[in-house]
């Protein structure tokens, strides 16, 4: 009995490691993309709330250019321009282990495509498209 009631409160207490969907975000201003134009689509980059990786900013990249920094609960909106695009994140950095995804992306002049970076825990990253 006290195996299983140790068992259930040590995966309560994980469960509660893995991160959230941020209900409400703080927006970061982005290095790259910031303005919008004629030609451009919308990309909303979120990552979700909780403390797994709470230390390591995550990097987000266009097509291998740093755009923003992204700490839990952290939000950037980019106008980039229509076509193909890599848009992928990692948390190198100090003493922060490699942490990695990248998805590829297809714009049309007017697109809203939004994307979240979320992680379970076990510590892996991933970037995923979300409504």
């Amino acid at each position: 009995m006290k195996l299983l009631i140790g068992a259930s409160i040590t995966i309560a207490l994980l469960s509660g490691c893995s991160t959230k969907v941020a209900t409400s975000t703080s927006t970061v201003s982005p290095t790259l993309y910031g303005t919008a134009t004629a030609n451009s689509a919308l990309i909303t980059v979120t990552r979700d709330s909780g403390i797994v990786g709470a230390a390591c900013a995550a990097k987000l990249s266009i097509d291998n250019k740093v755009v923003a920094k992204l700490k839990p609960s952290d939000s950037v909106k980019l106008n980039v321009p229509s076509g193909r695009h890599i848009l992928s994140f990692d948390t190198r950095g100090g003493l922060c282990p490699s942490v990695s995804d990248a998805v590829e992306v297809t714009l049309n002049k007017g697109d809203d495509k939004r994307y979240r970076i979320r992680a379970d825990t076990n510590g892996n990253f991933q970037l995923l498209p979300t409504l």
